[in-house]
């Protein structure tokens, strides 16, 4: 067992968050929606093309905006993949709606625009692509799908911010796209997210219902002179104390990304020897995509081999782990929607196959190195 052990994940955060959190704190700007979170959303429209960004309180919270705002009635149907965390899902139950699970492509692990399309149906209101790992879907074919059949397309980008399909910013590609600022993520502020959308109709919306209903947003721009309950909404502004801490990452966040796909790279090449024996599979990349250096993983051959790998690692003092345990085999997914093992092979074979490696941009490159020897000691 090696003394030092090597975490998953560490937030890349310096004294300049405390001094914008401490700030914040002595300026009394400690409420959502004050000149904090206006200057972090100002960036996030300029950085990423998007005409509107609206802070919130997480992620999960800007999915369930996002999908607010598309007006899903109950039976309405919404397309997602299974191999995805749980809230992507849940903003759509939490409609009254109904997941509907497509496969995943075998080579990036995003959802197969074929088999979303076999999954459309007269009920089906929206679909929603989770870039997996920082690795864009193909956004070309599933907006030319949604286009086709009039349904929306809400980015989950929570893996996503910085990186780019053929040049465009992922979460700014779909009629709308939701960030997440969670500690484990490239760029945070502990907790937090974003909804960004270039429809003023969707953004005239989202004030209203991110400020529980209310017109306050309106109010606080100075165009009415109270502020009255409107329509149904929730709380989902953020403080402007995290807001400054996540300012400060904004303002880092081309350093973040390089430094992580330093790392990517790195293990990629390292490992690039195992994958031409065919003992793992390594990330696939499409041409056009440039990634964030969000997630690094590769694939072995059986579960049991995963385990062991994982295990071994472990012992080392590497924190390596696995990832989404599928949705669709979930007790939620089998009791209440109805879906049974088996019903997605390639979802299945992924999860149950699939390590991540540490990757942050503190992690040294002789940590790295250290890794790479070790998964290739286990493996070969």
């Amino acid at each position: 067992m090696r003394s030092k052990t090597i975490q998953f994940n560490k937030p890349y955060i310096s004294s300049a968050e405390s001094r914008a959190a401490s700030g914040a704190i002595r300026k009394s700007r400690i409420v959502g929606n004050g000149p904090y979170c206006k200057e972090c959303e100002s960036i996030l429209e300029k950085r990423f093309g998007s005409r509107h960004a609206l802070l919130t309180t997480s992620g999960t919270h800007a999915l369930e905006l996002a999908l607010m705002l598309i007006g899903l009635k109950p039976g309405d149907e919404v397309i997602c993949p299974s191999f995805t965390f749980v809230s992507t899902a849940n903003a759509i139950v939490r409609q009254k709606a109904v997941p509907v699970f497509a496969e995943i492509d075998e080579h990036t692990l995003n959802i197969d625009p074929a088999d979303m399309e076999k999954k459309i149906t007269r009920k089906t209101r929206a679909v929603v692509p989770v870039h997996y790992a920082g690795v864009s879907c193909d956004m070309d074919l599933i907006m030319k799908i949604a286009r086709k059949k009039g349904i929306a397309v809400v980015e989950d980008a929570a893996h996503g911010i910085n990186a780019r399909y053929h040049g465009k910013y992922l979460g700014a590609i779909g009629d709308m796209g939701a960030f997440s600022f969670h500690a484990t993520k490239n760029v945070t502020c502990g907790e937090g997210g974003a909804l960004l959308t270039s429809s003023g109709d969707y953004f005239d919306q989202a004030e209203i219902k991110r400020e529980k209903g209310t017109n306050r947003a309106a109010y606080l721009k100075g165009q009415i002179d109270k502020y009255s309950w409107i329509d149904d909404g929730s709380s989902y502004v953020l403080s402007d104390i995290l807001a400054s801490v996540l300012l400060e990452q904004l303002k880092k966040m081309d350093d973040i990304t390089g430094k992580r796909k330093k790392i990517f790279l790195r293990y990629r090449d390292g490992l690039q020897c195992l994958a031409d024996k065919g003992i793992i599979i390594l990330p696939h990349v499409p041409d056009g995509i440039d990634i964030n250096g969000h997630i690094f993983y590769f694939r072995v051959n059986s579960e049991k081999e995963r385990d062991n790998c994982i295990a071994k690692l472990r012992q080392s003092g590497i924190e390596a782990t696995f990832h989404f345990v599928p949705l669709h085999t979930s007790p939620y997914g089998r009791k209440v929607l109805g879906y049974r093992p088996g019903d997605f092979p390639m979802t299945e074979l992924a999860s149950s196959t699939l390590i991540r490696l540490p990757i942050y941009p503190g992690l040294s490159g002789s940590d790295a190195d250290f890794i790479i020897d070790s998964v290739k000691k286990i493996l070969f």
